[in-house]
């Protein structure tokens, strides 16, 4: 049941698009890259859960498979870099935890950047009409 709370932080990033869109116009995909990159890793486990409710539960669970293989591993070869989980060793409690806050801080930046060429492609074209 807790996993699937975590399908619940995908209102983070739909919070920070509406916030900055009202708020920072010129910077609403900055922040909705940003807010969807600290949330990404968990929300992808929480859809993995889902795969378990049956046949209606298959294409979100395959969808939270298939992100959070992709998700996932930046976090833990990161964290094994800087020694905070030990190497060959099942990583269980708090390590999860360290695991998933650099995750955060890991695709907020890379989708931040993507959000902020976004912004920037939109602020060019929105020049030349």
């Amino acid at each position: 049941m807790e996993l699937l709370a975590l399908v619940l932080l995908v209102v983070v990033p739909i919070a920070g698009w509406w916030y900055a869109r009202a708020n920072a116009p010129r910077h609403t995909w900055l922040v909705a890259g940003v807010a969807l990159g600290l949330v990404i890793s968990p929300v992808s486990l929480g859809l993995y859960s889902t795969y378990f409710f049956g046949p209606l539960g298959f294409p979100t669970g395959m969808l939270g498979l298939v992100s959070s293989l992709f998700h996932g591993p930046p976090g833990y070869q990161f964290a094994l870099w800087l020694g905070v989980v030990p190497p060959n060793k099942v990583v269980s409690g708090l390590g999860n935890v360290y695991i998933e806050l650099l995750n955060g801080v890991l695709w907020a930046a890379v989708y931040g950047i993507v959000g902020s060429i976004i912004d920037w492609a939109r602020l060019v074209l929105s020049r030349k009409v």
